[in-house]
């Protein structure tokens, strides 16, 4: 198996962490948002959610179905909402 297998199945393997890791940032953010104006927690939690919905992270293959960790994108939707005519 290649590092990058190897840490993909970690990865995997480790989702309640990263699942309860996630869960602390998300409820940081809310408290720290909402100790500078009542209610901005859930607005930024809102405006960090639609961010991060809006990326895709894709790992290329070879002919033989190997991971190629030189092949690496993040794609982004456009969520700014500002369209130029």
């Amino acid at each position: 198996m290649s590092d990058i297998e190897a840490q993909i199945v970690d990865f995997l393997n480790n989702f309640s962490n990263a699942s309860s890791s996630a869960d602390h940032v998300n409820k940081k953010t809310i408290s720290d948002s909402d100790s500078v104006v009542v209610a901005l927690g859930q607005m930024t939690y809102i405006a960090a959610a639609e961010l991060y919905g809006s990326m895709q992270l894709t790992i290329g293959t070879d002919a033989h179905g190997n991971l190629n960790k030189s092949d690496v994108m993040m794609f982004m939707k456009n969520i700014g909402g500002l369209n130029k005519r």
